[in-house]
């Protein structure tokens, strides 16, 4: 995860990785697709790369979890219209493999109950999904023990990927800038900047597809 550090070894003390920042700052499609065409060569990187303590997360690979994530979530969600402490748990080791691992965050997501998971996220699905209300979405799964803000917007990014983009430190940081700020008030400010982007980039992008370019640009580049 990129951190404030010098310009000479390739992190922008202002915005990150120099890579991302760079195509950030393009409209040339051709890099776009260039960078989103490499997550999935930034998804075997980062197994090869899993520290001892992300490794002990789970017995499931992290191709393997990226493919439920990618594949079946996005179904369950569709069909069951809610979340399960199962699949919370199973997300979160997913999330802090794919990123920065903090190891509070598992036994703070513990702490939750199969009812409050269920209830809390159905809750938020039909604020976003019936009522087109992002905002109060995001808030409902903050109530939740161990859901952030960054944590939710990985939720709805599986439901809604045109709507919401996951809150990744990478994207963040090329799009928003540093100091990172998992606030609700941030995750405003990049989604609307990555909606920007994707309209710019031409009507088959989204949110989601943004930030999962500058993910990878920013994982490959480090």
């Amino acid at each position: 995860v990129a951190t404030q550090s010098s310009v000479s070894s390739g992190i922008n003390a202002e915005y990150g990785v120099d890579e991302a920042v760079e195509l950030w700052n393009s409209t040339n499609v051709t890099l776009w697709e260039e960078g989103l065409n490499s997550y999935a060569d930034c998804k075997m990187v980062i197994a090869r790369k899993l520290s001892q303590s992300q490794t002990k997360l789970s017995k499931d690979k992290f191709e393997v979890l990226s493919t439920w994530v990618e594949e079946e979530l996005p179904k369950n969600f569709k069909s069951n219209k809610c979340l399960t402490l199962s699949q919370l748990s199973k997300l979160m080791v997913w999330k802090l493999q794919r990123g920065q691992f903090r190891a509070t965050l598992m036994a703070l997501i513990k702490k939750n109950t199969e009812s409050a998971v269920k209830s809390i996220s159905s809750q938020a699905f039909v604020l976003i999904s019936d009522k087109d209300d992002t905002t109060g979405a995001m808030k409902k799964l903050t109530e939740l023990s161990g859901v952030g803000p960054a944590t939710a917007s990985l939720i709805l990014s599986i439901l809604c990927p045109s709507k919401v983009p996951f809150m990744s430190d990478e994207a963040m940081d090329a799009s928003v800038g540093l100091p990172r700020k998992y606030t609700l008030p941030q995750f405003e400010k990049f989604r609307s900047r990555l909606e920007t982007k994707a309209e710019e980039l031409g009507e088959s992008w989204t949110v989601t597809m943004v930030e999962n370019a500058l993910f990878a640009i920013a994982v490959l580049a480090r």
